[in-house]
């Protein structure tokens, strides 16, 4: 079972500012508690904003929230952090608002995801680098709600940053099933599985994509 630090930090911080780097420690503390105790980290990390102010305990208690599946409290708790940021610290506030996505789409909200993810992409134009997962995120928004064309686009832009990502081509294959461009669908399958030769979602996708050029009928995933 993926943890939820595993599942909503995927960036960890990306400021290196001092101030942030002295929550650092006691952020992770109490993120580290969540799995073990989620009612408690959220106690601990309102306690600790109310006695310091501090972001880190208002973003662990959101966290909390999301780890007790009340996904849509803590998305909005956490794009509520995004907005109340420094606007300076370009990094954190798309960390937050990726966070926010992230936790929407457990909500199966895939609308308030995209919108998310979008604020955090538009955060982050000037910093290519850091664009391609949270591309990928946006594309699983727009595959939740069935808008292939818009998610193939978020992923071959991706793909173009960073072209050996197993799961960009992976959820591309999907994308272009779904748009029956199946023998584009099956080169990207058969490039995941070259990049991730022991990933069985690989292989699944590409018996998905195949059934779909035998039948000529789409295969719907499970």
């Amino acid at each position: 079972m993926t943890s939820i630090a595993a599942l909503l930090l995927p960036f960890a911080l990306l400021q290196s500012d001092p101030a942030i780097a002295a929550e650092a420690s006691r952020f992770q503390q109490c993120v580290a508690l969540i799995d073990e105790d989620a009612e408690r980290a959220y106690e601990e990390g309102m306690a600790w904003a109310s006695e310091a102010q501090a972001l880190g305990g208002y973003r662990c208690a959101a966290m909390a929230l999301i780890a007790q599946d009340r996904y849509e409290e803590g998305a909005r708790r956490l794009e509520s952090l995004a907005f109340a940021a420094n606007p300076d610290h370009s990094g954190l506030r798309a960390d937050l608002m990726r966070q926010a996505g992230n936790a929407w789409l457990l909500a199966r909200d895939p609308s308030h995801a995209r919108s998310a993810f979008t604020r955090a992409i538009v955060t982050l134009e000037s910093q290519p680098e850091y664009l391609p997962d949270l591309l990928i995120d946006r594309a699983r928004a727009y595959g939740m709600e069935r808008d292939w064309r818009h998610a193939e686009e978020d992923l071959s832009r991706a793909l173009d940053l960073r072209p050996e990502d197993a799961l960009a081509l992976r959820l591309r294959a999907t994308a272009r099933m779904h748009q029956n461009s199946f023998t584009l669908a099956e080169n990207d399958a058969m490039a995941a599985a070259r990049i991730e030769p022991d990933n069985v979602d690989n292989y699944l996708v590409l018996g998905h994509v195949r059934e779909s050029i035998r039948t000529g009928t789409v295969v719907e995933e499970q």
